[in-house]
């Protein structure tokens, strides 16, 4: 990605999306060969145009079924910084509230209850989110959540 490139991005003057033309002729491509090279800014950029994104119209098979939170995550695995750091704790944190807001009842997963090996990416979800937590601030939010998935998973065995 040129300098100027990275800094019509940077601007935001094109608010929370891109006109569909100059996206698909201009950004995109410039963003696929970022993404193809595995240049953490350009999969960033691509997790931040989302919208855009999934309207190209020719959009590559490795991108096709990839949302904001997999960019992201891509991006961080290759070069850790704070605004993704924070970006993927923001995500997973509503997630997490999402999945329990209908406790004790239940856990969800999408929009149905949790099923077994559902609970069990939970729990993975769960410690992978602890290592974004760097500084520990949601640390009693994730054990109560925690909780609340093994108390699920516990009642979901006894149904067996």
């Amino acid at each position: 990605m040129t300098p100027d490139q990275k800094r019509y991005l940077e601007t935001g003057d094109h608010g929370h999306k891109i006109r569909h033309e100059i996206y698909e002729n201009l950004v995109y491509p410039v963003l696929l060969d970022g993404y193809l090279r595995r240049d953490a800014s350009s999969i960033l950029w691509l997790a931040k145009t989302t919208q855009n994104l999934h309207q190209v119209q020719f959009v590559h098979p490795l991108l096709r079924n990839k949302g904001e939170i997999d960019l992201l995550d891509e991006s961080y695995k290759l070069k850790p910084n704070e605004e993704i750091r924070l970006r993927l704790l923001d995500f997973w944190l509503k997630c997490f509230g999402y999945s329990q807001h209908e406790w004790p009842i239940g856990i969800l997963y999408g929009m149905n209850g949790a099923n077994k090996e559902q609970c069990e990416e939970i729990l993975q979800e769960i410690e992978s989110v602890r290592v974004l937590d760097t500084q520990n601030k949601y640390g009693n939010c994730l054990t109560d959540y925690e909780n609340k998935v093994r108390e699920y998973l516990v009642r979901l065995q006894n149904c067996d």
